[in-house]
């Protein structure tokens, strides 16, 4: 018996522990809403576009969205290093029509192609097809790589709450990715859909609510065109991928 006392006496101890500890209510956690779509993705994507607003081509914007598909730039910036602030460029000579409030970090070369970047790698060219004109991008030295956000036309550093992006030529599940981060906290990482067998296209669109701000977005692809090795559906060893559409809502200052 007294030992029995001694058992219940700690029983219902540690039940009022318990007790207590469930009674402080946990922080809310705010979902994301994630779009995905692979292959035939022209509907999900108008959808994605549709859910932030508008899109916006001059600054000074105070809602709707923001979009790059690469065609708009000069002919004779195809095949070379592009500059990292191609589309935010700040000063007295700079178009308004390319600050859009995105900027590439100084990890890799970023490019654009009208030929798979054939110059960059012919073994793996044929695989890549451009999901709007006849372009598409790729950070040809680098498998992970970060981007960021300035209010379009300035310096200041913004944040995003949606950000969407196409692929062409994922062959894997859970190899493609996005990470996204507010400073230095991650926000959650989302992998790209493999493309079905009607198109080489996949898609993916995060948006966050509430107080989550995307500072930094994460690009992670398995190796990259410059190493010069085929694509797995060719019997290479890595899973190359290009980007076509990045679609954002409007950067805003914090």
């Amino acid at each position: 018996m007294k030992n029995g006392k001694l058992i219940i006496l700690a029983s219902g101890l540690l039940f009022f522990c318990s007790c207590q500890k469930d009674s402080t209510p946990a922080p809310a956690v705010t979902q994301p809403t994630v779009t995905k779509a692979s292959g035939d993705i022209k509907a999900t994507v108008d959808a994605f576009r549709a859910m932030l607003g508008p899109v916006n081509s001059t600054p000074n914007a105070s809602g709707g969205h923001r979009e790059l598909n690469w065609d708009a730039l000069p002919a004779s910036l195809e095949n070379k290093v592009l500059p990292n602030d191609i589309f935010n460029p700040v000063g007295a000579n700079a178009s308004p029509a390319m600050q859009r409030g995105l900027v590439y970090d100084a990890e890799g070369s970023f490019m654009v192609s009208s030929n798979g970047f054939a110059q960059v790698n012919s073994a793996a060219a044929g695989q890549f097809a451009a999901f709007s004109g006849n372009r598409t991008f790729a950070n040809t030295s680098a498998s992970q790589w970060d981007l960021s956000f300035q209010q379009a036309g300035s310096i200041k550093p913004a944040f995003v709450q949606a950000f969407g992006l196409v692929f062409s030529d994922v062959d894997k599940d859970n190899s493609t990715s996005l990470e996204f981060f507010d400073g230095d906290k991650s926000l959650g990482k989302f992998f790209v859909t493999a493309h079905d067998a009607n198109s080489s296209f996949s898609f993916l669109g995060v948006q966050f609510s509430g107080n989550e701000h995307i500072t930094k977005v994460k690009v992670n692809h398995d190796g990259f065109l410059a190493e010069g090795t085929k694509d797995i559906s060719d019997g290479g060893t890595r899973d190359l991928v290009v980007l076509d559409d990045f679609i954002y809502s409007e950067p805003v200052t914090q």
